[in-house]
């Protein structure tokens, strides 16, 4: 890169402009400051996360209790002594017990295709189409 010089009025503009944006850089530089506690901290949580549904994941091939559960506030439409409304929450099934949609399927998980080999001792017998007969030697 060739050698820029910097005249008087380009170096006083290059200054007033810096003591412009000085409080936009700071609060930059505190917002990246956060954003990397929050990294941080995400990804414990994420551990924990993972720790606990484990034995959900295996169970269901890798699906977490986001993927499978509602969780639903309901307002009673009473009040506790300090006028708070009181509250219900429920947790349910997105899906009936015994089946999960094959949209949720990840594409890893997914069956093989069958084998179109024919088992053993059946060379031939029965390879033909439906409709179709077997070839006459």
């Amino acid at each position: 890169m060739a050698e820029k010089k910097i005249n008087k009025f380009l170096a006083a503009s290059i200054k007033r402009t810096a003591q412009n944006v000085s409080p936009l850089v700071r609060r930059k530089q505190k917002l990246n400051e956060e954003i990397e506690e929050r990294q941080k901290e995400l990804a414990s949580i994420q551990i924990q996360l993972d720790t606990y549904e484990a034995p959900i994941k295996e169970a269901t091939g890798g699906y977490t209790t986001e993927d499978l559960v509602v969780r639903t506030v309901e307002d009673t439409g009473k009040v506790d002594k300090d006028g708070k409304p009181i509250k219900l929450t429920k947790w349910a099934l997105k899906y009936p017990d015994t089946l999960v949609p094959d949209t949720l399927v990840p594409p890893a998980e997914e069956a093989a295709p069958e084998s179109t080999e024919a088992p053993e001792g059946t060379e031939g017998a029965g390879t033909e189409a439906p409709g179709e007969e077997a070839p006459i030697d």
